[in-house]
């Protein structure tokens, strides 16, 4: 597959991750930090503010997103391929639909070590007003089920408390502060980074920022041209973690 844009840190392809995936060859990432999307039990909650999510099937379809639900067997194959490819850590944001389950049966080759939280600052409201809002997503940290796991944050929490991030042109990205964290804990320089779902870029570009190299996977082109314009900025932003 010719990739989307690449540089001499990021390559970027625009498609469907799953035949990405399954064309790598087994531990030939150092780490994968990725955020799947999130349940079709959220998505259809978005109908009461945009009237825009809609059942096709098995599938609910962007709402207020913008991209397609998937199920928590697709987060599952598709994670368990991460582990496939990756010779230790897998860090994924998720929804706690689909991170809890794996506590008792974890995606191949993965084992669960921890569920962090991160709490957004800025969340936003429950529209039917009839419930707190959710305010705060699950983190899975997971490891090759094969190999012993070393991180550089000693005894330190994998729990964030950052505001999302706003006016990337993406409705979902992730702070680049936090994900910057886990590229700092989990990858040494000069690793490679997977990143399935790459949405905004922020993996990408918080790999690139910090000295690793980066291979991500965007099944939409809208972000695809996202990703690279972002790639190809000269400036670097750090962010800040909490």
């Amino acid at each position: 597959m010719t990739p989307y844009y690449s540089d001499d840190s990021v390559t970027l392809y625009h498609g469907d991750c799953r035949e990405v995936l399954a064309a790598m060859p087994d531990q030939s990432v150092d780490c994968v930090i990725t955020d799947p999307p999130y349940s079709g039990n959220t998505h259809e909650n978005t109908r009461s503010n945009s009237h825009g999510a809609k059942r096709h099937g098995n599938r609910v379809l962007s709402g207020n997103f913008g991209f397609d639900a998937v199920t928590g067997d697709d987060v599952r194959a598709i994670l368990g391929e991460c582990g496939r490819l990756t010779r230790r850590w897998v860090v994924a944001n998720l929804d706690y639909r689909h991170a809890v389950p794996f506590h008792e049966t974890p995606p191949a080759h993965l084992r669960l070590l921890r569920v962090g939280v991160w709490l957004k600052t800025n969340p936003n409201p429950q529209i039917s007003g009839d419930r707190p809002a959710q305010g705060w997503e699950a983190i899975a940290y997971m490891h090759r089920s094969d190999s012993r796991p070393r991180w550089a944050g000693g005894g330190k929490a994998g729990n964030f408390v950052l505001g999302s991030s706003q006016n990337i042109g993406h409705p979902t990205s992730k702070p680049l502060g936090m994900v910057s964290q886990w590229v700092e804990w989990f990858t040494s320089p000069g690793d490679t980074i997977l990143d399935p779902f790459a949405g905004s870029g922020t993996t990408l570009r918080a790999a690139k920022n910090l000295g690793r190299k980066a291979i991500g996977v965007e099944v939409d082109e809208r972000y695809c041209e996202l990703i690279a314009g972002r790639l190809a900025q000269d400036v670097l932003d750090f962010g800040s973690a909490s």
